[in-house]
């Protein structure tokens, strides 16, 4: 894979998180009567062996929620949230102080992370005309490395770079870090685009 996304790649990603980054904290905010407001999405694409070092390093505990995307592109989409971030996530939403390793905690995670990837789906569908569909996603609680192993394990054969899109949750003064990591074969960005009717891909 080349080595950066191109200005007009950038920019329709960026929207594409803006759209599915409100439609997602809309969602939660109705299902759930919370008060969150969502932070705008930053748009990066990283080598896979720099994914860890965002999450505080392979030995860092993070909270992932995974799902395949099959139709016009095949591409793997994950939720992933640091352990503090996942404590302060589901105090928020369900006003009281659970465990995210108690089982209502991973539903709770688990219905988050199915809104997160379901918005972002449902918009890159609706602006581009792509045509997809996405499996139930499956929460996972690990270290860094081994969650983030899994869709790099898949996929490495076919591209070694990773969207990685920062939407984050505001919540009063308290910011939480959600993250949503696209993996794809690489010709998928050019699709991509090729369907936004824009340029290349890649700069």
């Amino acid at each position: 894979m080349r080595k950066n996304l191109s200005e007009q790649m950038h920019n329709a990603l960026s929207e594409i998180g803006n759209i599915g980054a409100g439609n997602a904290t809309t969602a939660l905010s109705l299902m759930l009567s919370s008060k969150l407001t969502m932070t705008p999405p930053e748009v990066s694409l990283y080598d896979f062996n720099q994914l860890e070092n965002i999450f505080g390093g392979a030995d860092a505990t993070i909270v992932g929620v995974l799902s395949n995307i099959e139709g016009d592109i095949n591409v793997m989409l994950l939720f992933v949230l640091g352990e503090e971030d996942a404590k302060h996530l589901i105090q928020i939403l369900v006003n009281e102080n659970i465990s995210f390793v108690s089982d209502y905690g991973k539903d709770v995670i688990n219905e988050i992370g199915n809104i997160m990837i379901g918005s972002y789906v449902a918009s890159l569908e609706s602006l581009s005309g792509i045509k997809m569909r996405y499996a139930l996603p499956e929460v996972c609680i690990d270290m860094a490395g081994a969650i983030l192993s899994v869709p790099c394990t898949v996929l490495g054969q076919v591209c070694d770079r990773a969207l990685l899109i920062n939407s984050g949750f505001q919540s009063g003064e308290k910011r939480i870090n959600g993250y949503i990591m696209m993996i794809s074969e690489s010709n998928s960005y050019d699709i991509i685009l090729e369907k936004l009717g824009i340029g290349e891909s890649y700069e």
